[in-house]
């Protein structure tokens, strides 16, 4: 975890000082980081499916969105193979699983409830943290991811990419979000590799 994250900030600042690495070829569509990204996922997949992660519950979820994630960098083949995707209501083409995040965000800023939303965002997770700990839930689920080190590197990754979702539907610094997929693929690797297989 500690290289993955010293890589990832090595690249983030090289891309925020230097302007020919971060327009270049680096985080363009279907550029080389976004490539990788997706080739890391699909080895995390590969790695899913030889060992037989598929057969329990969360080791089928994680082939799953191994799967899905590897899919969307790639927009489902659109590119390589040159068909259209469905374009969306505010401009841009639903061609990745956090396009669905993008059409709610846009709908929700349409009709005014965008308040609403990040009120329930931030309240929800701490109302349901305290709910856990003040029942005793909690450190059954502490005791749950702690038996299986995949389940806490899965858990990294899927906060990860869900930090570089947030970032495309805000649509800014396009290089931060792809250097976080990239990073939300090291660690879907990794996962792969320490998760129990029974």
């Amino acid at each position: 975890m500690a290289v993955y994250t010293a890589a990832g900030l090595a690249v983030l600042m090289l891309a925020i000082v230097s302007v020919d690495f971060r327009h270049g070829p680096f985080f363009r569509e279907d550029g080389i980081v976004e490539m990788t990204a997706a080739l890391l996922f699909l080895a995390a997949l590969l790695i899913g499916l030889h060992r037989q992660l598929f057969r329990t519950g969360i080791g089928f979820l994680f082939c799953s969105l191994a799967l899905l994630a590897c899919l969307s960098e790639i927009s489902f083949g659109a590119r390589h193979i040159g068909f259209a995707m469905p374009a969306m209501q505010g401009g841009g083409e639903l061609d990745g699983v956090q396009d669905l995040v993008m059409i709610a965000y846009r709908s929700a800023a349409d009709k005014g409830f965008m308040p609403l939303v990040i009120g329930l965002a931030i309240i929800s997770p701490l109302v349901t943290g305290l709910l856990a700990y003040r029942s005793g839930y909690l450190s059954r689920v502490a005791l749950w991811f702690m038996a299986d080190r995949g389940r806490l590197t899965l858990s990294a990754a899927l906060l990860v990419i869900g930090l570089a979702v947030i970032l495309d539907v805000m649509e800014a610094l396009r290089f931060a979000e792809e250097t976080l997929e990239l990073f939300g693929a090291a660690l879907f690797v990794t996962a792969a590799l320490r998760f129990n297989r029974s």
